[in-house]
């Protein structure tokens, strides 16, 4: 008889941390490159506005996409969860530098993960994952 061996998806707590984690990695990507755009493309600063909501969408569907992927259940749920963590990692961030984020961008992140974790449950199942 096998051993039951658990993933390292089934912790909860495992299992969001490296979700929220790709999803900063990939929103802080989007950002460098929307702001390599921004200087040298376009030279003025007109556009970071647009550029911002785009990295947080980013962030947050890759979050989403990822933690529905490999946990294979509750996507919009857990996606939103997601979301909500790292609006607070940034408030976090923004409270330690002296400012605060609008709520438009909790909006913003939740429904982006949301639709990530969506997509993510629905997406091809990884090979390793049982």
């Amino acid at each position: 008889m096998g051993r039951y061996r658990k993933k390292l998806w089934d912790s909860t707590f495992i299992g969001f941390a490296l979700s929220v984690g790709f999803g900063l990695l990939c929103g802080f990507v989007c950002c460098a490159v929307c702001s390599a755009i921004s200087y040298f493309v376009f030279n003025a600063m007109m556009f970071t506005g647009i550029f911002t909501v785009l990295s947080l969408i980013v962030s947050g569907y890759f979050s989403g996409y990822l933690c529905g992927k490999y946990r294979r259940r509750y996507g919009m749920y857990e996606g939103a969860i997601c979301g909500g963590i790292i609006y607070l990692v940034f408030l976090a961030v923004s409270l330690q530098m002296g400012g605060i984020i609008s709520l438009v961008k909790l909006v913003i992140l939740v429904v982006s993960g949301a639709f990530g974790g969506v997509s993510g449950v629905n997406a091809i199942r990884p090979k390793g994952l049982m």
